[in-house]
């Protein structure tokens, strides 16, 4: 018992002292200085990206978005993997534990004591039945234990490995709290915006209408001919055909909404029927450097963990190259009865056994190299997510600035075919122009509005597409991290170059 205390001693102490496999290092990243499609306008807010949506000032909006998050599904699965990679993490550190387990045994053993002279111990005599023939029954009840000992690291690395790949899930679960946002943000616009479209739709068809009696009095009068009555109401009857393609549009944003708060499809009907306007941001100012980008946006922090994790299944590969030491033990009593199972005499025995891989037809150096391929796929994914990420960006502060300015001459537009549309009246009125021009006036007016309202709900999309590209959205939302608390590696945001880990050969 000593020497089997001593030997446990001993390869515990070694255990703790060799980790094969590589290290993992984190990538070094070329960060750029500035973004360079910053809007060069009066900035009035600064960005704030942790409840981007509140910037609205839409309370049925931030309602909805509340609901999603406690309700949405996909949101509730990728919660559900995250449980289950803890759960996984724990099997990982389990597997590497001595395991203890209730054992029973019965044997029984025939002996034959030759009689004889010159002969002793026992012999088989192939089943005859002589002098000193003895029938032996043992029956053993107790403990097993079971226990390799990780002496290369492998179980430590695959520890590893199971800790990376919980907060790659939890960063998973971020990111698609992000994606959940911009989609519930974005159908809300759309909703809203349709809902304008039909309100602009059927003012201009009521003044066209309105048109329309006007020249038919003017017909039956002998002022306007049979022509002009047909082109005002050619007109109406064209701009009223606006209004189902709107209302089409407006039932699927709330089928839309309703399927992401996990509802049925009409389950907001009656909540978003009152036409509401166009949620409109505050012009912003971007204050955040790219580097603060990579800390924030999950899609990154996630390829970063998967790249550790990656690191350390080449480690858990490396450990099978090495010997593998095994203990196990028995303790508890025996009897030779077991209808009477009085113990009369303790039983324990202990084993160790050394394996080492010889010949294997090279399966272990196909896993690590396997492995190791794995990684670079790791590294490489880690590398485009980044590049991805800048271009986002950048995209998203061009689209924002251009549109801003889209959005100034379509006013600009809007005041003029007002006023365009006024002067033809009048004119026309007085005998001084064709009913043409009204016509031409009260459609540009028409397309002038329906671009303005098309406008602005663009600057507000591209708003949520720039807040989704910085990865806001998820910093508050403590249901999401649970209780891992995840703190950024700051030494992954250094200038430079992307430099992977360079792993050594076993």
């Amino acid at each position: 018992m000593i020497r089997c205390f001593t030997v446990i001693l001993i390869t515990s102490l070694l255990s703790g002292c060799i980790n094969v496999g590589p290290d993992y290092k984190a990538p070094i990243v070329n960060v750029p200085k500035k973004w360079t499609g910053t809007p060069k306008i009066e900035q009035k807010k600064s960005l704030q990206p942790e409840q981007w949506w509140k910037s609205f000032n839409d309370p049925m909006l931030d309602q909805i978005i509340t609901d999603a998050i406690a309700a949405n599904l996909d949101l509730k699965q990728a919660l559900a993997r995250v449980r289950d990679a803890r759960a996984q993490r724990w099997i990982t550190i389990a597997d590497g534990l001595p395991t203890v387990s209730g054992a029973s045994n019965a044997t029984r053993r025939f002996n034959n004591y030759a009689s004889s002279a010159g002969q002793a111990g026992p012999q088989s005599t192939g089943g005859a039945f002589g002098i000193g023939d003895q029938i032996i029954n043992i029956f053993q009840l107790g403990f097993d234990s079971q226990w390799e000992v990780d002496i290369f690291g492998g179980e430590r690395r695959a520890i590893e490995a199971a800790d990376a790949n919980i907060d790659s899930e939890i960063e998973n679960s971020r990111n698609v709290l992000i994606s959940l946002l911009a989609e519930v943000a974005g159908n809300y616009i759309e909703l809203r915006t349709n809902q304008q479209l039909i309100v602009i739709t059927r003012d201009n068809v009521n003044a066209q209408r309105d048109t329309v009696k006007l020249n038919q009095i003017r017909q039956q009068a002998g002022f306007s001919s049979m022509l002009e009555v047909a082109q005002a109401e050619s007109q109406a009857a064209t701009t009223e055909a606006f209004m189902p393609v709107y209302e089409t549009i407006v039932k699927q944003s709330i089928h839309a909404l309703s399927i992401l708060l996990n509802r049925e499809p009409n389950a907001l009907a009656s909540r978003l029927k009152n036409i509401g306007p166009i949620p409109a941001m505050p012009t912003v100012a971007i204050t955040d450097l790219p580097s603060e980008l990579l800390l924030r946006r999950p899609d990154i922090r996630r390829a970063e963990r998967l790249m550790a994790k990656a690191n350390a299944d080449v480690g858990v590969a490396t450990a099978e190259l090495y010997p593998r030491v095994n203990l196990s033990a028995f303790i508890g009593l025996q009897n030779a009865q077991i209808s009477d199972f009085t113990p009369i005499g303790k039983s324990w025995d202990t084993a160790s056994s050394l394996t080492l891989p010889i010949f294997n037809w090279g399966r272990i150096k196909a896993n690590i190299k396997s492995k190791n391929a794995l990684f670079d796929v790791a590294f490489l994914t880690y590398q485009s997510s980044v590049l991805t990420a800048f271009k986002e960006v950048e995209d998203a502060l061009v689209a924002y600035a251009n549109e801003q300015q889209r959005f100034r001459s379509l006013e600009l537009a809007v005041n003029a075919s007002l006023l365009s549309v006024k002067m033809a009246n009048e004119r026309y009125d007085h005998g001084l122009t064709m009913f043409l021009d009204v016509l031409q006036a009260q459609e540009s007016l028409f397309q002038a509005q329906r671009n303005l309202a098309d406008s602005k709900a663009q600057l507000s999309t591209d708003l949520i597409i720039l807040y989704k590209a910085l990865g806001g959205g998820w910093q508050n939302q403590a249901s999401v991290a649970d209780d891992v608390n995840i703190k950024p590696q700051k030494e992954l945001w250094l200038d430079g170059v992307f430099t992977p880990p360079k792993h050594n050969a076993p």
